[in-house]
């Protein structure tokens, strides 16, 4: 049987191609793809866009006890979100930005993860990005690695509504 040279070629008619709702999209090792930051400020959120649709992802809270805003605690600098602010412009690449009016929905309603110094969460999650945002209390060093389903990201739908964004 050929081969086809596009992963989103169906082999044989009606053969299921990668997406969503695929098994076999989530079955398989995935793409590693891993990234950090050595000094997030304070009272700041960045985002992170995947090129694939993610399997799971880690976060990996790297500040140490003793560190800016963290002396003796065991505080949570770091929260992880799934969306932020919908006025916020994401235009401007790896950029930090202030923490937007209507992402105060997010933290009002919980809908994010405190993940505390010196510890690691691990998402099973189906998402084209993730928002890292630390709180008044200091910068923050972390590292985010990310298994990558061979789905496109243009297939991911925009997470909304409960659990995401409603107070």
């Amino acid at each position: 049987m050929a081969h086809p040279t596009d992963a989103n070629t169906a082999i044989y008619q009606g053969a299921p191609r990668v997406g969503l709702r695929n098994v076999g999209s989530y079955q398989i090792s995935g793409e590693p793809w891993i990234t950090g930051s050595t000094a997030h400020p304070a009272s700041k959120t960045k985002r992170y866009q995947f090129p694939y649709v993610t399997r799971e992802i880690t976060v990996s809270n790297l500040t140490k006890t003793g560190e800016e805003g963290n002396a003796g605690t065991t505080s949570s600098p770091l929260r992880v979100h799934f969306v932020s602010s919908s006025l916020q412009d994401w235009s401007a690449a790896n950029e930090y930005v202030a923490i937007g009016a209507d992402t105060a929905a997010v933290f009002k309603g919980k809908h994010y993860y405190p993940v505390r110094t010196t510890t690691s969460v691990t998402f099973r999650a189906k998402c084209k990005e993730i928002y890292i945002t630390t709180t008044a209390s200091g910068s923050a060093t972390y590292r985010i690695i990310a298994d990558l389903t061979n789905i496109p990201t243009s297939r991911m739908y925009h997470l909304t509504g409960s659990g995401h964004t409603e107070v």
